[in-house]
């Protein structure tokens, strides 16, 4: 029986929005992120430094990949 155990991965991000009535985003054309929460908790607060006047967020992502063969009909297990 082969291994069907999930990988799961984490990486965390940051979201930003100047008001609370505007929607929290990603900054225009940055996809960065972090497999490190130390290292994105600093980042976080880098960002606060850099933009005190915004609201910035931690946003953390979780995918959990499960390989398996597909059992094709007319073929042997």
């Amino acid at each position: 029986m082969p291994d069907t155990t999930p990988e799961t991965t984490t990486s965390y991000y940051i979201q930003s929005r100047p008001t609370p009535r505007q929607p929290w985003q990603r900054a225009t054309g940055v996809q960065i992120t972090w497999h490190s929460k130390p290292k994105a908790l600093s980042k976080l607060a880098a960002r606060r430094e850099m933009q005190p006047n915004w609201e910035h967020r931690l946003m953390v992502r979780t995918v959990k990949v499960t390989e398996e063969p597909l059992d094709e009909p007319g073929t042997p297990s």
